[in-house]
């Protein structure tokens, strides 16, 4: 890992946008043990309850332009990133108290995940990481950032189908959802642009990193860095005639982190992807479906600052 800027921030006036639905009710508890917290300390802080990804992003904007110091995230990814945009913005620190079903990005940020008090008490210590952002540059003029995964065709469709399954949790939760996806995989013709490189291939899937894991610790970009300025992609090749065994094992090896090595990933590096794919696929970001392809992505380098663990 590239060294990333470090600093310490006086932490003033706090405002909270949190799910409590989140984690199947785990932002709830979370959310009163955090608010406990705070009032013990004496510290200033406004909750916002969030609805929707569009009701949480309006919340997080409206906070910051009323003058908050600082943007609590108390929720899981599908929180953490619509409230991304306004974190950029307005140049605000960034905390996260997780208590969702994947995590992602507390994970990437060392951030403990099932420890309300300690991640609290990293946002009071004052403690930032400089980290890098992505940017999904959608065909219809519109864009939206975010902090670990950008995921297209497979790997969507299970972080779609993840959201309708109240059991099991974590990681589980997210290989029930993969393999309750692949009798529906399909095949996609992928034409990738990396920077100057352009690659045409069959592929189930295509994920672009600025971190290492999705789906709740699922590590399909191992070396993915989010303070090292560059994207890591990993196409899961689908050659035509592929046995679906081999698809079964495959995945196994996302869910194990053993992607590296092996012939049906491929690899590459870049600060800017561009994808279009035959048929259509659907594009998820931090885990939640927010367009599709065809997209440009690009890699917002040194975006914000997070409250992190020294």
């Amino acid at each position: 890992m590239s060294s990333s800027r470090k600093s310490t921030n006086t932490v003033g006036r706090l405002a909270i946008i949190a799910n409590p639905a989140s984690g199947h009710g785990a932002g709830q508890r979370t959310l009163g043990a955090a608010t406990a917290i705070l009032r013990g300390r004496g510290v200033s802080h406004e909750v916002h309850v969030g609805t929707s990804r569009e009701h949480s992003s309006q919340l997080a904007h409206e906070a910051a332009e009323r003058g908050a110091d600082a943007l609590v995230v108390i929720g899981g990814d599908g929180t953490v990133q619509p409230v991304l945009r306004s974190v950029l913005t307005h140049d605000l620190p960034l905390g996260i108290v997780p208590a969702g079903s994947g995590n992602d990005t507390a994970r990437m940020l060392d951030i403990p995940l099932d420890d309300a008090a300690r991640a609290v008490q990293i946002i009071l210590d004052g403690h930032t990481r400089r980290i890098d952002l992505g940017r999904a540059s959608f065909s219809d003029g519109t864009d939206e950032l975010f902090a670990t995964i950008a995921a297209t065709g497979f790997d969507a469709a299970v972080a779609e189908r993840a959201q309708d399954l109240s059991w099991p949790s974590g990681r589980a939760l997210f290989a029930l959802a993969a393999l309750r996806q692949l009798p529906m995989l399909n095949r996609h013709h992928y034409e990738v642009r990396v920077d100057d490189v352009e690659v045409e291939t069959d592929a189930a899937f295509t994920a672009i990193a600025n971190g290492p894991t999705y789906g709740a610790g699922m590590r399909i970009a191992p070396r993915a860095s989010a303070d090292d300025g560059v994207f890591d992609i990993v196409m899961g090749t689908h050659p035509r005639h592929l046995p679906r065994l081999s698809l079964l094992r495959g995945l196994v090896q996302v869910i194990c982190g053993h992607v590296e090595n092996n012939p049906l990933f491929r690899e590459l590096h870049g600060r800017e992807v561009e994808l279009y794919c035959d048929p259509p696929a659907d594009v998820s970001l931090d885990g939640d479906i927010v367009g599709s392809l065809p997209t440009v992505f690009d890699v917002v380098a040194d975006a914000i600052d997070v409250f992190a663990p020294r």
